[in-house]
């Protein structure tokens, strides 16, 4: 439920800067190591918009995978590793943490 109340009072923010009289769609951009189910977002976001503008509005969620890069030599990984296979030295983790409300489809 956490996610979905920041991301609703964000888009609502917005909303009330434009001016808006409806929401009908927001886009975001979620990192995979958030581990969010987006079924459990769907529905926390229908349920906490009941009655707002927001209510109805499409909610399109896309993930993002993180970059897992070896610090010596540089190769990179799709999965986490916890340590380099090829040179044996310390991975970096960058992204996959991020929330990104990339668009927001309003009436004004």
């Amino acid at each position: 439920m956490g996610f979905a109340k920041i991301i609703i009072d964000e888009v609502n923010k917005l909303a009330k800067e434009k001016d808006a009289k409806k929401v009908t769609a927001v886009k975001i951009i979620m990192g995979e190591l958030l581990l969010i189910n987006p079924e459990q977002l769907n529905f926390w976001f229908k349920a906490l918009t009941q009655g707002t503008i927001i209510e109805g509005a499409k909610l399109d969620i896309s993930f993002v995978k993180p970059k897992i890069i070896c610090t010596i030599c540089g190769k990179n990984y799709n999965q986490p590793v916890g340590l380099c296979e090829k040179c044996g030295g310390f991975v970096k983790v960058e992204g996959g943490k991020e929330i990104v409300i990339e668009k927001v489809e309003m009436e004004v």
